[in-house]
């Protein structure tokens, strides 16, 4: 008797893990990495596929969320009261364009630059005052308050820029074909260069 118990046990169990993978390979294996990964798993892999920079057609609002996350805005705000002034402003472009971080400007480093973010009829010897190669953070500040970028990216003219007036100017330099949507061409390259550093 209990053979028999013990046979039909295992061949109603067989018959379920039968009907189950069954059921699996008919649906295509839908589902297969559900049961197989773990809810850490899955948040890991959704945050690795944000933090890769997937920018498919992202429009102002997304870009700022994703963007704004990235903390430059306040790396920027040296006073830490959630507006730029003109001098913080120019404080962080200086900062951000400065790739090799040794707290000058190389031609090179301001060539790349002035093209990432459109400035555009600007002469590196017209920056470069005191013809040394190379630009100090007073030749930077004179030079960039000619591009007007300040006055422009004041949205709301209280001569402040804030965290989203910040976050527009970036997406609105770097939107090149100006149809309101960044797609990877437009962002990942630039993102890397200045802000992906850490």
């Amino acid at each position: 008797m209990k053979t028999t118990k013990r046979k039909l046990l295992t061949y109603i169990t067989n018959s379920v893990c039968f009907a189950l993978l069954t059921g699996l390979v008919a649906c295509g294996g839908e589902g297969q990495e559900t049961v197989a990964t773990t809810d850490n798993e899955m948040v890991a892999e959704e945050q690795t596929e944000a933090d890769a920079g997937v920018m498919d057609n992202w429009d102002t609002n997304r870009f700022n969320t994703t963007f704004a996350s990235n903390n430059r805005y306040g790396e920027w705000d040296a006073n830490d009261d959630n507006n730029l002034d003109e001098n913080e402003f120019y404080g962080g472009f200086y900062d951000t364009w400065d790739v090799n971080d040794d707290n000058s400007l190389d031609e090179n480093e301001w060539t790349t630059a002035t093209a990432d973010y459109g400035i555009e009829n600007q002469n590196w010897n017209d920056w470069d005052v005191n013809k040394d190669n190379s630009l100090d953070e007073k030749e930077f500040r004179t030079g960039m308050a000619n591009t007007n970028y300040y006055t422009d990216w004041d949205a709301d003219r209280n001569k402040m820029i804030n965290e989203r007036e910040y976050t527009d100017g970036i997406f609105g330099l770097w939107d090149e074909n100006d149809d309101d949507v960044l797609d990877n061409n437009e962002y990942n390259e630039r993102y890397s260069r200045y802000y992906d550093t850490e």
